[in-house]
């Protein structure tokens, strides 16, 4: 693509999902980071450069570091030259675009997880990524392109990164303008791949206009066991979309599907408490039924429990022994009536369920289901998604952080 293609796919980006205008900082000031990799050597402890931050455990922090297209082909290029100590390259909200981003898939050597998201890459420069990576060593577990305007053709981009990567895991989505047609040619190149014997273990698809049309595919794929993680909040499911996917739960092979996250995807009580109920019975691990973040921005109305869908919930989850340890239902609307039907059946549970509630019950319900799950972990980070903190995108101006990155979820 011409420089001014690149342009202009880098512009049309601003304003889309809130991602600002980069203006591409000198090249020059690439210099220390260069020279250290062209080194080769592991950073043993945190190494702060003038442009971007480099990790003990492999990741290279270049978020928000202004690069542009021509600073990430040039970290690119020596990457590429390899050994390299980067498995984990985190190029976010860099004014990419399409050539910048097929430069660093073209160049990623040993690179694990390419964090591409807020960068202006269009449709046509995911499959431009697919292209590289289908060129190149399979060694790509995770891709990143939240916030990016794929639009209309992003059902297609991903259905051509999941058949280039064949080490591909984690695959994000999140606010790339993903629609119900794009999510059935997403969810046929999942079905491909597991069928291949390739399963996507984690999906992020939230902050599109899914609707209930979109969930029809995705509930295709759960009852299919094809993906061990859906990551699909304020996508606009409603009680149609919830239902669809509780029915496809009531299919799926038994433990498949282990974290599902439907938060802030206004679900009324008959929703929620179908949800919970086939969740449970499906062997699901993690359920969020809570707010994102973003809900305010992307106009996501919350999910409601009202005291019959509360009464629904705690008999599903004492009626038998399940996995569902970890359920979120803050911001749905529950309050100490509602809450305290949890606590009249938590004790009896054979498995406990820790509980995440919001504001508005009272402390002593609160203290009582903790008591009854304090010995229960919390929900593990899983290594690809623990690969996408950044030091740099929750710093404040003129700080780099030292917090965990954006979550995957919008």
């Amino acid at each position: 693509m011409s420089g001014d293609g690149d342009g202009k796919a880098v512009s049309a980006a601003v304003g889309f999902a809130g991602v600002r205008s980069v203006v591409p900082r000198p090249v020059a000031e690439l210099g220390p980071l260069l020279d250290w990799l062209r080194a080769g050597r592991p950073a043993g402890e945190r190494l702060d450069f003038t442009v971007g931050t480099a990790l003990p455990d492999g990741r290279l922090d270049l978020c928000k570091q202004e690069l542009g297209a021509e600073g990430a082909a040039l970290i690119a290029e020596v990457l590429g030259q390899g050994p390299s100590p980067v498995r984990h390259l985190l190029l976010g909200t860099d004014g990419l675009g399409d050539e910048g981003a097929e430069a660093v898939a073209g160049g990623s050597g040993d690179v694990e997880t390419l964090y591409l998201g807020c960068n202006g890459i269009t449709a046509g420069g995911a499959c431009r990524i697919a292209d590289r990576l289908r060129a190149s060593p399979q060694v790509v577990t995770g891709v990143w392109l939240k916030r990016n305007p794929l639009g209309s053709g992003g059902g297609r981009a991903a259905a051509e990164l999941i058949d280039s990567a064949r080490s591909l895991r984690t695959l994000d989505l999140v606010q790339t303008g993903l629609d119900p047609a794009g999510a059935t040619v997403l969810a046929d190149a999942l079905l491909a791949a597991a069928g291949n014997g390739r399963r996507i273990e984690r999906l992020f698809v939230g902050g599109n206009p899914l609707g209930a049309d979109g969930a029809v595919p995705l509930a295709v794929v759960v009852a299919a066991g094809a993906i061990d993680e859906l990551y699909v909040s304020a996508a606009r499911l409603g009680d149609a979309g919830a239902l669809r996917l509780a029915d496809a739960l009531e299919r799926a092979p038994y433990g498949r599907l282990t974290r599902l996250s439907v938060a802030s995807n206004g679900l009324g009580p008959r929703g929620t408490a179908r949800l919970v109920t086939a969740a449970t019975a499906a062997g699901v691990r993690v359920l969020d039924l809570g707010r994102v973040r973003a809900a305010a921005v992307l106009g996501a109305a919350d999910n409601h429990v009202d005291l019959s869908a509360a009464d629904t919930i705690a008999q599903a989850l004492v009626g038998a022994e399940h996995r569902l340890t970890h359920l979120v239902l803050s911001h749905t609307g529950m309050r100490s009536r509602e809450a305290h039907r949890l606590l009249d059946t938590a004790p009896r549970a054979i498995t406990p369920t820790r509980f995440v509630l919001g504001q508005g019950i009272a402390a002593s319900i609160k203290r009582r289901l903790e008591s009854l799950t304090a010995h229960l972990p919390a929900p593990p980070l899983a290594p690809d998604v623990a690969a996408v903190r950044s030091v740099h995108r929750t710093a404040r101006p003129g700080q780099a952080g030292h917090g965990v990155s954006d979550a995957p979820t919008p």
